[in-house]
């Protein structure tokens, strides 16, 4: 197995581990803005770590293997990581989905929200309150299904190690191996 290949495995285990101490002892259950930033921490880390390993020992390298091995850290953390999202908000703990419908529940019996959402929003305005709150919820119900966060990530991670590997290849080629 290939230096990123084993980074990118070796961080996305991190992860892993990291998501499940902070559910054993009950850390930040309910927010996801911390997990989502450790994990863009940890995808440009394996990018940056692997691609320096990498470029480290190799002699003669161009820009378009080196994005490709930042891509080979990036990618394996990106797919163990949506796997075990998917995993984790449907078996593992499924109560943060099922707080999330509540808390929706919860804001669509009140009146005041429902006209708020029916100002702001024109083709809410003609719709009884029956239609908003099953609206409302159905789209709830999916945005927070396991299987849509897992796509989510793929998706969102697969972008930023991408984005990640083109510019830490280009900044390594320019300023930490200039030749």
């Amino acid at each position: 197995m290939t230096i990123p290949l084993r980074v990118g495995f070796l961080t996305s285990l991190f992860f892993i581990l990291l998501k499940l101490i902070s559910l054993k002892i009950g850390w930040s259950l309910y927010e996801i803005k911390p997990f989502v930033f450790t994990n863009m921490f940890l995808v440009t880390a394996a990018i940056a770590y692997s691609l320096y390993q990498v470029k480290r020992y190799e002699e003669d390298s161009n820009y378009l293997n080196d994005v490709k091995n930042g891509m080979s850290a990036g990618l394996p953390y990106t797919v163990v990581v949506g796997v075990f999202l998917f995993f984790y908000y449907q078996n593992i703990f499924p109560d943060y989905t099922q707080s999330k419908i509540e808390y929706m529940e919860h804001q669509l019996n009140d009146p005041d929200n429902i006209n708020e959402l029916k100002k702001n929003n024109q083709d809410l305005s003609n719709k009884s309150d029956k239609e908003i709150k099953t609206l409302m919820m159905n789209q709830t119900e999916m945005m927070f299904s396991p299987k849509f966060t897992m796509v989510i990530t793929l998706l969102g991670l697969t972008i930023f190690s991408a984005i990640n590997s083109l510019i830490i290849s280009l900044i390594y080629r320019r300023i930490v191996f200039r030749n």
